[in-house]
């Protein structure tokens, strides 16, 4: 199938999320702020009932939900992601179901109450996912997307992103509003946007910076040691304090 997406989103960088590296430095990301769970379980309501997590990485939000829910089917088409799951906090929960595969192909149990998308709805195949959801969707069933876990007013920032620039190997990157993209094209209608409180967030300089591994444009594998060496003598502090908050979105 041909895809639709904007280039920047097409397989050829989506499929990074296969590579080890990249898994092994997924959760130097920030956390989610607890808030970003009680709006999750405030959707979902007393019925509490199951969750399909798409795109879900080592489970931040499936890891999360499963111990307040009636459980959490997690699919992701990185094994690496999975196997780095598995061996987290509730990452063998008994009611924690684990799928490997595309959430365009796999097997799938509905009913579901909710489908979240952590930072991953852009890497599908939108032509045929937001089908597939409102099929497994309870009628009064919502799709979350859940977004941004960067730091915010850093005064690093504009640095920063000019080594992002710099050293980026997406050449196809455009500043794009995912969530009106995806209104605009028809797949989704929006009921609801909400941004979490700010929260503090410390890391090492050393773990901030391999971070940014775990992103597909900078892809160890992809960057080679030749240019991941370098992001390091570029950052100065010791250690950083970060502000981040999440931006989530509600359709149905």
């Amino acid at each position: 199938m041909e895809t639709t997406r904007p280039r920047q989103y097409w397989d050829d960088h989506a499929s990074r999320f296969k590579n080890r590296s990249l898994a092994e430095t997924y959760e130097l990301r920030p956390p989610y702020p607890d808030e970003t769970y009680r709006i999750l379980l405030s959707l979902l309501g007393e019925s509490r009932g199951r969750v399909l997590d798409v795109g879900c990485g080592p489970g931040k939000i499936a890891r999360g939900l499963v111990k307040h829910i009636e459980g959490v089917d997690a699919v992701d088409f990185s094994q690496e992601m999975i196997r780095i799951g598995k061996t987290l906090i509730n990452g063998d929960h008994p009611n924690l179901r684990w799928i490997n595969g595309p959430v365009e192909e796999v097997q799938l149990y509905p009913p579901y109450s909710m489908v979240t998308a952590g930072a991953s709805i852009h890497w599908m195949e939108w032509d045929v996912v937001f089908l597939r959801f409102k099929e497994v969707l309870t009628t009064d069933g919502y799709l979350v997307i859940i977004d941004e876990d960067r730091p915010i007013e850093a005064p690093w920032h504009d640095a920063e992103l000019s080594l992002i620039h710099k050293y980026s190997t997406n050449r196809h990157h455009e500043n794009i509003d995912l969530i009106q993209e995806l209104v605009d094209r028809g797949h989704l209608h929006l009921i609801g946007d909400k941004r979490t409180a700010p929260m503090r967030f410390s890391q090492s300089l050393t773990d901030y910076v391999q971070s940014f591994h775990s992103r597909e444009s900078m892809s160890k594998e992809h960057m080679g040691q030749k240019m991941s060496v370098p992001l390091m003598p570029n950052y100065h502090r010791s250690c950083l304090t970060l502000l981040t908050m999440m931006d989530t979105s509600v359709s149905n």
